[in-house]
């Protein structure tokens, strides 16, 4: 059986700098190193500090990523991508244009003889309650209709680096608190019947086992540059170098 991959928390910034290349040429390599026909990568929410698409237009800043998906895509490999937070709209062109398989709240899939759920995991902690009803807000179709009919593109891109930037110096959770609650999450997931459970959101890697189910945050690459890997047997998570 060929591998399957999963990232999370990528946020490729749409502010250029000195980190953000290196992250960057991190990433490149680490495709590099994964691409082989009939693989699979799963990348589980905010890839983007912000992603919109209009009707027209799509955002400029991450071209040299979306073109080494789409040869991967070509190279044989199926690309999947669960939506993050930052994340807010996928269209067409994803799908159509660079061939990766867009989900919106999670992805159920059977490989190996086992079941997996993936999802980013954005409002799974109580503490997560003011952004589970801006959620609400942002993900309603009439707020997307909006933004994308009345919002000339370059003014809401202006608007998504002011809010990537201001969300990120304000934002400080627990995260060995986070991550006892998304294990709980899992525990549930495991009672459903799927033996493997993929999140992301915490950024703080982890894995772990019960009763012969796997749980997996795969981390960030702001920070670890961590990812998950099933070889057909066994689930590890492993730190790209």
């Amino acid at each position: 059986m060929k591998h399957i991959y999963f990232i999370s928390d990528i946020h490729l910034s749409l502010v250029p700098g000195e980190a953000e290349m290196q992250k960057r040429e991190k990433l490149l390599c680490f495709l590099d190193s994964i691409t082989q026909p009939g693989a699979s990568l799963y990348i589980l929410g905010d890839l983007f500090d912000f992603w919109f698409e209009w009707h027209h237009v799509i955002p400029k800043y991450w071209w040299d990523i979306l073109f080494k998906f789409r040869q991967m895509k070509e190279a044989g490999m199926e690309l999947h991508f669960v939506t993050g937070n930052h994340d807010f709209y996928t269209g067409r062109f994803l799908e159509e244009s660079v061939g990766i398989t867009c989900w919106t709240d999670a992805a159920v899939f059977e490989a190996g003889g086992k079941t997996f759920f993936a999802a980013h995991g954005d409002g799974l902690a109580r503490k997560d309650r003011g952004y589970r009803f801006l959620k609400r807000v942002i993900r309603n179709k009439g707020s997307i209709f909006l933004f994308k009919n009345f919002i000339p593109a370059d003014w809401g891109m202006q608007l998504a680096k002011w809010t990537s930037h201001t969300s990120r110096e304000l934002k400080q959770i627990d995260q060995a608190a986070w991550s006892e609650e998304y294990f709980r999450f899992a525990e549930g997931k495991f009672a459903e019947g799927f033996d493997v459970v993929l999140l992301g959101h915490v950024h703080l890697p982890m894995i772990r086992e019960k009763k012969g189910h796997v749980y997996v945050n795969c981390g960030d690459w702001l920070s670890h540059c961590s990812y998950a890997e099933y070889d057909g047997a066994h689930v590890h998570l492993r730190v790209w170098e």
